[in-house]
């Protein structure tokens, strides 16, 4: 963590810093945005002859908010705080920037600092007991701060994805198949039996711990009302990408026990599937027509794990297996010269010491390696994609945009008896799509989704 004790003036942290001092009163004394997607802040202020460390969280910079508005986020902390619950202190809200001005917490989010595995999976094993008194919490406080209350099993089953529908259908400007067919899934198979709600963290598994003890939970931006088995499931895809510390499998079947509540594997399944549809319909319109942010390689790393993960669990709830293997190596080319030119001009680019500087150009060098790759491969890939897609279709589509028009409108008609050839083709899709990523391979084989063991 790069903590510069100095501010970088200009307009914005002006504003920011003048916001800060009126909400925590002192001075401050270092601002030192956070290199990530999300523009953020760590901050100290001298109040009083001591320190107090702050973070502000701002916004992503995407119209793609499931629930938009930092104010909502900042409201859902001070209930949370109020119920007992381990999160930080919200001073207030910064308007310009927008952002959160909150308690900085002590600890860390790797698990690897933990002393030994078994005070890695005991903090682990806490986050999930910390999850169900989140959950035990009386929903009208939220209800009454604007949190939606779901009624019937559909609403229940739908509550995180409802608000992403809506984004989905906004933004969508082009055929998106994959998202189209996964959405009639879903509708077609929502538990019926599933009517108890209450409070979610909306993606759990984020916490700090010290000295083998949680400090606080924190990324509430996702809370809403609805089946505990949507935070159950979003700890599938939180563990590979950030290890909490113990097994998925483990952390379910420890909340079972702390609660005393039946793990319903077909809800789970139908929930991991959920969780991981929304998080790809966020991701489909920026990645259709993707805009200049910080770190876009990373989004497009994370619609490929989403849309693998999605179909994974589409297929768990399905009884069937996904087969896997070995993506083949991008055959070499006359265009070699020009790549490993392009690749050398990227890595001598002069970021000026900056992390968010030095952060682009890694990317910029990796995106060089994929588009390397892809095209390398495209034309295979392109060829066989059209061949499966005339499997079902009836004729073979002359390129990818006709395919994609097609499939879609396939899909909007195609009932339950299609859904296996579907997860098929969808599933070679992505692997496809896995196999041109050349530098995020070995992310997105660590961060397949793991088969549920009760």
């Amino acid at each position: 963590m790069n903590m510069n004790h100095a501010i970088v003036k200009d307009d914005m942290t002006e504003r920011l810093t003048r916001q800060i001092e009126r909400l925590v009163g002192g001075s401050v004394t270092m601002l030192d945005r956070q290199p990530r997607w999300r523009t953020s802040w760590y901050a100290e202020v001298s109040r009083d002859d001591r320190t107090i460390p702050l973070y502000v969280r701002g916004d992503k910079g995407i119209d793609a908010e499931t629930f938009p508005g930092l104010a909502r986020e900042a409201g859902i902390l001070r209930l949370l705080e109020q119920g007992g619950i381990p999160v930080p202190h919200v001073y207030g809200m910064s308007h310009d920037p927008e952002g959160i001005i909150m308690d900085r917490v002590p600890g860390t989010r790797d698990v690897t600092e933990a002393a030994n595995a078994a005070e890695a999976q005991r903090i682990a094993e806490e986050s999930v007991e910390i999850l169900a008194r989140i959950h035990s919490l009386d929903t009208a406080p939220f209800v009454a701060a604007g949190v939606v209350q779901p009624q019937s099993p559909r609403e229940i089953a739908f509550s995180y994805l409802t608000p992403n529908i809506a984004i989905f259908r906004r933004l969508k400007k082009t055929p998106q198949p994959m998202m189209e067919w996964a959405l009639r899934w879903v509708e077609r198979n929502v538990p019926q039996h599933r009517t108890r709600t209450c409070v979610l963290h909306g993606d759990p598994g984020q916490f700090l711990f010290q000295n083998g003890k949680i400090t606080t939970l924190y990324d509430f931006e996702a809370t809403h009302i609805g089946d505990p088995m949507h935070d159950l499931a979003a700890l599938r895809l939180r563990h590979p990408t950030e290890p909490l510390g113990a097994d998925p499998n483990h952390l379910v079947r420890h909340y079972a026990r702390t609660t005393g509540m039946e793990i319903d594997q077909k809800a789970f399944s139908y929930h991991t599937a959920t969780f991981m549809l929304a998080s790809s319909m966020t991701l489909a319109a920026p990645m259709a027509n993707p805009g200049p942010v910080d770190m876009q390689y990373e989004y497009i790393v994370w619609d490929i794990l989403c849309r693998r993960a999605l179909l994974w669990a589409i297929a768990e709830h399905m009884g069937v297996t996904i087969p896997t293997s070995a993506p083949p190596e991008p055959a070499d080319s006359r265009s070699r010269i020009v790549w490993e030119i392009l690749e050398a001009t990227v890595a001598r680019i002069d970021t000026g010491n900056s992390e968010l500087g030095e952060n682009d150009r890694c990317s910029a060098e990796k995106l060089v390696q994929w588009a390397r790759a892809e095209a390398a491969m495209r034309q295979e890939h392109g060829a066989a994609d059209l061949d499966r897609a005339a499997a079902f279709l009836g004729y073979r589509p002359a390129d990818w945009r006709e395919a994609d028009a097609a499939v879609e409108n396939f899909v909007q008609t195609a009932g339950p008896d299609h859904d296996a050839i579907l997860l098929d083709y969808f599933a070679r899709q992505v692997d496809d799509r896995m196999a041109e990523a050349l530098p995020a391979r070995e992310r997105l084989t660590q961060y397949a989704l793991q088969p549920f063991v009760p």
